[in-house]
């Protein structure tokens, strides 16, 4: 895996950032903790620039969060309740389960992406309850709720 994040932001440069990004948001396994860093060792060796090489993680990993919004937001509670009860035995869950997990994300959502965007392979589903709950994109949370924390 290092050899192959290596090689496409070699040949790819900003732009094979921005793709890792947000391939890492669609499929957990690819880890950014191996991505910017490199991206930074490439910066220290002069290869590429500091301000472009951010721009383009946070892009990949902003469009990379968008699929699994959406499909929250397009699939909604209903169907996700139908669909793990008819598949959700492979993973362990069902309706109750979203049910469950719904109330508590409308009660904790704000503070949840903020402090799920930090944590690997949760990140990438974080943005599926966001999507069902229908949170805006823009915002992630009133300064009141994060006064409590």
């Amino acid at each position: 895996m290092l050899n192959w994040i290596t090689n496409t932001i070699s040949s790819l440069s900003y732009l094979g950032i921005g793709l890792l990004m947000f391939l890492e948001n669609l499929f957990p396994p690819i880890p950014s903790e191996l991505i910017m860093p490199l991206a930074g060792f490439t910066v220290a060796r002069g290869q590429m620039q500091f301000i472009p090489a951010i721009a383009a993680g946070v892009l990949g990993t902003v469009i990379g969060a968008l699929p699994w919004y959406y499909a929250g937001k397009i699939l909604g509670t209903e169907r996700l309740q139908q669909l793990a009860d008819k598949y959700g035995k492979w993973i362990s869950i069902s309706s109750k389960d979203i049910t469950k997990a719904d109330r508590w994300f409308d009660r904790h959502g704000s503070k949840a992406v903020f402090f799920c965007r930090l944590v690997p392979g949760v990140r990438t589903l974080i943005s599926l309850p966001a999507g069902i709950s229908g949170m805006h994109f823009h915002s992630l949370g009133s300064q009141k709720e994060y006064a409590a924390v």
